[in-house]
């Protein structure tokens, strides 16, 4: 058990850019950048956090592009397939939040240059040009840039992994509970095996639908009924 790392297992979840892609064709697309998260991802670039909202609710998938984010990029971020910036490290805001979503996230890529105005980037090192609207595809993994869309495949759990998961559950101390910000967060840690909320930051539940929807299935819209109610009846 000792001789296995937690990225071995970490990265049997995720795409990866299919090992087919002739090796060259990667080199030419590439810039590397400085820290990575796991996944790999793919999308049209966009560098404005409403309008990746605006473009995934047309069915686009979009990677935001941000020289850093913020709260305010929150939106953005969680309908993103993936999160690139151009500064920052484990710490920053972007690699915090992507690394508790599971959702790809590159930050510290210093060499990008990121203009809003043209709504474009330069690559420093390659001369690379990328602009709104063009695909990028994150290596999230090696920590990779890729211009242009490639392919992506889920790797498929060996029969070994029910096995290591088993002899873990035998020799383990301590439960595994999840931070859960919202209900696709619990959705997902229940799908992964965990064993209870750890941890839940309430003012998520006030990011959208702030305006007291009329809405019986909305849960933001009961979560901030009930916190405001003067009642017990009402809460």
């Amino acid at each position: 058990m000792l001789r296995i790392k937690p990225e071995d297992i970490d990265r049997l979840f995720y795409p990866v850019i299919d090992s087919n892609v002739d090796k060259k064709t990667l080199s030419s697309k590439s810039s590397r950048t400085v820290l990575m998260q796991c996944p790999s991802r793919r999308g049209r670039v966009c560098f404005s956090a409403n309008e990746a909202e605006e473009w995934a609710a047309k069915g686009e998938k979009v990677i935001l592009v941000r020289r850093e984010t913020s709260p305010e990029d929150v939106g953005g971020m969680a309908v993103a397939q993936g999160i690139l910036t151009a500064t920052g490290g484990k710490t920053s805001h972007a690699a915090v939040v992507a690394r508790g979503w599971g959702k790809c996230c590159i930050v510290g890529a210093e060499t990008l240059d990121i203009d809003y105005k043209t709504k474009s980037m330069k690559d420093g090192k390659s001369g690379k040009v990328v602009k709104e609207g063009e695909w990028l595809t994150l290596d999230g993994s090696e920590g990779v840039v890729y211009a242009d869309k490639l392919p992506l495949v889920t790797p498929e759990f060996p029969k070994a992994y029910q096995t290591i998961m088993k002899w873990a559950d035998g020799i383990r101390k301590i439960g595994v509970r999840t931070n859960a910000d919202t209900p696709q967060d619990a959705r997902k840690a229940i799908e992964f095996g965990a064993e209870g909320i750890g941890l839940t930051r309430t003012e998520h539940m006030f990011f959208t639908d702030f305006e007291f929807p009329e809405k019986e299935s909305n849960g933001n819209a009961r979560f901030q009924e009930m916190i405001l109610a003067d009642n017990r009846e009402r809460a």
